[in-house]
């Protein structure tokens, strides 16, 4: 990249030589036309001194001996910085900060690149600061649990020189990288109301932490304006000839900012969900000089990456960038929620997480949310549990309301959370009780896990639950720092004594344990790094047991940079029941401008590998998941007893384990008044039509279903013949059989003829009260709904007679 212009074409000339610096309180007041508070390009003033090129006498002074070379300031990391002149910030309400530095790939983290404001026993104690770090800047009148925070969320590059730009314009401040916006947000606090004006500690390389690193690498220029310069003024100021700025859609049509990549030199812009991806107006400014190919405002199919060539007038060699689009349907959830669990329930999803964008993690309060299909989800009305002693209904607990987990066991729903323990003053974990996985919870009275015993880790957080398939016990993983399990009490709300056990094999495990069991192999996923970074991702090991040992696979979710997507961890994971369809639930930081209590919950696809049985690594993605319902593999069916003649009594029946709870009777598809029992008596109305019944029943965590069974026409007769049947499908070697059962209920032997679309079967002689079972192979993989006729012959009292009975049958695939 070439060198960065330096002053904005309003500034100044200064004289060569300056006053040393004198740290005095000094007026932010400027005489610079273009607003400059104070400039420093590093290659002018001599000795410790750092001119002021902005003409305002605001000299700077090298402390602990940092070396001018080549026209920039090198500081080693250890003692050396700039200290600027005292009160800087005094009287500026809106504010631009610029910094031209080189990172060295050695820096170590927390640091600061700049830090205007105050120190107090060693301290901050309010400041502005701008960070390398996830490339953010903070304001704030007090510590850091008050710091009002834009990032990008992805660290500046390191080894390669980088334009760092702030700007604070009313309530609305933006960082830019190389002239372009890489990220913003709100802030209600202004520079002059640090220390109300009063700064101390203005520092180039040194934090306003004592604690924290020193700035390792170069400075070849920084420079203060009281207000906040245009994108066009920063992207002039930048120098940057190859930067495609400003980047958006026209209309109405982004679910958020454009994702820049200036190192790959790509845009993505992230789309409402329904907004077609073939005609935009991709729009955009570039620096002075520089011709853009096709130009901004041009319509483009977007649903493949298009190019936009640049091309400056000054002869030097032109630039590409890629445009694309994608349909943003992430995250699954609206707002900000983090560490979700997600489980399957019947015929619903459900996830439960933290509540984030509470400072310091505090949040205190747990809500559910609930979809049918993966993609509409709705959250509970009210908390299911709050976190606030006496106040809440936690008695224990109070704030800290983390990443919770649910496990359902003989049809009661167990809670597993962390949360503030006042009382020991450190992260327990409790547990609450419900009949359904919405609530209402009664919580324990006090913790379950305190930490205290005589097996622990960093923290007694992160809870995940699940019942061993090859034995039926059922366990609980958490940690952080060190991953422990033990196993549940019978009543699920300790855990037995002398169980708790630590893991060993999770190569860089921080927290988050979750465990999945597939065709035999247990599948155990994790959160690596800390969740304030972006490189937070998830880790994953395998065992053949419950109880290991297990072998680290490797990472099998993390960022991409290139989408924005950053921060990906915290994972849970579910199996679609009655497939082999997988989800991950994971939380990332959120757009724009996340960090690590700004974070969003998502969904993707897990796949696994056909030869080994081992998960393949997850792509993460901003258009999430497909809709996809749960399969009902024991779907209500419903039949018919009793004998089909005029003066018999006809009964209904739901299949197991349904509960039927309404009726409708029908007489040749009308209903009959009144008839809503499971009994119908036949009248002499019913005689030659067809009777039919709707039956309407539940299962517990599934939605109602109603289904329908016939029989007819009726006999006229009350001694007339009847049958029974019914039917059901079943897997042989991949393809479906169609089984179909029938019943004599009467009192002499019946002949009977089966009829399916997969053939007929005549079965000469059925014994009175006797039953016959025939298969039919359908040849098939799998196979739509449908019915087979039954018909009976007997001769009764001299007469030739006949029943039918209909045996209908669900949809089944063997695939």
């Amino acid at each position: 990249m070439k060198p960065f212009l330096r002053p904005l074409v309003l500034a100044t000339a200064v004289a060569l030589t300056a006053p040393l610096f004198v740290a005095t309180t000094a007026s932010a007041a400027t005489t610079d036309p273009a607003g400059a508070i104070l400039r420093y390009d590093f290659a002018s003033g001599s000795g410790t001194s750092v001119l002021d090129t902005s003409g305002n006498g605001r000299n700077g002074e090298i402390v602990a001996g940092g070396a001018r070379k080549d026209g920039a300031l090198q500081l080693d990391g250890v003692d050396d910085y700039v200290k600027l002149p005292n009160d800087v910030l005094a009287g500026v309400t809106d504010i631009t900060v610029e910094a031209d530095v080189w990172i060295d790939p050695a820096q170590a983290t927390p640091y600061f690149i700049y830090g205007l404001g105050n120190t107090t026993a060693g301290a901050g104690d309010g400041y502005l600061f701008t960070s390398g770090d996830g490339y953010r800047t903070s304001i704030t009148t007090g510590n850091y649990t008050r710091e009002q925070t834009v990032s990008q969320g992805k660290a500046v590059p390191r080894g390669t020189w980088a334009h760092l730009t702030y700007t604070l314009s009313g309530t609305t401040a933006t960082i830019y990288l190389d002239g372009v916006k890489v990220g913003s947000s709100t802030v209600t606090v202004d520079p002059k109301d640090i220390g109300g004006g009063r700064t101390t500690a203005n520092y180039i390389g040194r934090s306003n932490y004592d604690a924290d690193n020193r700035f390792r690498g170069q400075v070849r220029e920084f420079a203060i304006y009281d207000r906040a310069l245009t994108s066009t003024e920063v992207l002039a100021a930048s120098g940057n000839t190859t930067i495609l700025a400003d980047a958006t859609l026209a209309g109405d049509v982004l679910k958020t900012a454009p994702i820049v990549d200036s190192v790959n030199r790509t845009v993505t812009f992230p789309v409402k969900p329904g907004v077609p991806l073939t005609a935009l107006t991709p729009t955009f400014t570039t620096a002075a000089g520089v011709t853009a190919s096709p130009a901004s405002g041009t319509v483009r199919d977007l649903t493949t990456p298009k190019t936009v060539v640049l091309t400056p007038s000054d002869g030097s060699a032109a630039t590409t960038w890629a445009l694309k689009a994608v349909t943003m349907n992430s995250p699954a959830i609206p707002g900000l929620y983090a560490d979700p669990n997600i489980a399957v329930f019947g015929d619903t999803y459900y996830v439960y997480a933290t509540t984030d964008g509470v400072p310091g993690w505090g949040g205190n309060q747990f809500f559910v949310w609930s979809s049918k299909d993966l993609v509409t989800w709705t959250r509970s009305s009210q908390p299911i549990l709050t976190l606030a002693g006496a106040n809440g209904n936690v008695p224990w607990a109070v704030g800290n309301a983390w990443a919770p987990t649910i496990i359902e066991k003989n049809g009661k729903y167990y809670f597993y959370f962390s949360g503030h323990n006042a009382a020991l003053d450190r992260k327990t974990i409790g547990v609450a009780v419900a009949d359904s996985p919405a609530g209402p919870f009664t919580a324990q009275p006090t913790a379950m896990i305190t930490n205290g015993e005589s097996v622990n880790s960093g923290q007694a957080i992160d809870p995940a639950a699940i019942t061993d398939p090859a034995t039926g016990r059922t366990y609980l993983f958490w940690g952080n720092g060190a991953p422990l399990y033990a196993e549940l009490s019978d009543d699920m709300l300790s855990v037995k004594a002398g169980t708790i056990k630590r893991i060993d094999g999770l190569t860089d495990f921080r927290e988050g344990a979750f465990v999945n069991v597939r065709n035999g192999l247990y599948h155990l996923t994790y959160s690596i790094d800390d969740t304030g970074s972006e490189n937070y991702k998830v880790g994953y090991a395998t065992a053949t047991s419950i109880g290991g040992p297990w072998t680290y696979r490797g990472v099998i979710l993390e960022k991409d940079p290139t989408q924005g997507i950053l921060a990906t961890g915290h994972n849970s994971i579910i199996n679609v029941p009655g497939t082999d369809d997988w989800y991950i639930a994971y939380h990332r930081f959120a757009f724009s401008g996340g960090d690590g209590t700004h974070r969003e919950t998502t969904l993707d696809r897990v796949t696994f590998s056909p030869t080994t049985g081992l998960m393949e690594k997850v792509k993460p993605t901003l258009e999430g998941v497909s809709a996809q319902t749960v399969p009902d593999t024991a779907p209500l069916t419903a039949s018919i007893t009793g004998t089909a003649a005029v003066g018999s009594t006809l009964t209904a029946v739901a299949s197991s384990p349904w509960t039927a709870t309404s009726y409708q009777w029908k007489r040749a598809g009308t209903a009959i008044p009144g008839a809503t029992s499971a009994s119908y008596a036949l009248t002499a109305s019913d005689r030659g039509t067809i009777v039919s019944v709707a039956v309407t029943a539940s299962k517990p965590q599934w939605s109602p279903s109603t289904q329908s069974a016939q029989v007819g026409p009726i006999a006229s007769e009350t001694n007339a013949v009847a049958v029974t049947a019914s039917s059901s499908t079943r897997c042989v070697q991949g393809k479906v059989f169609l089984s179909v059962a029938v019943t004599n209920p009467n009192a002499f032997p019946t002949k009977v003829v089966i009829t399916s679309p997969y053939g007929t079967k005549t079965i000469a002689e059925i014994g009175a009260g006797k039953s016959a079972t025939h298969a039919f192979t359908t040849r098939e993989a799998s196979v739509a709904g449908g019915q087979v006729n039954v018909t009976a012959a007997a001769t009764v009292a001299g007469k030739p007679a006949t029943a039918t009975a209909v045996a209908p049958y669900s949809a089944a695939s063997c695939g």
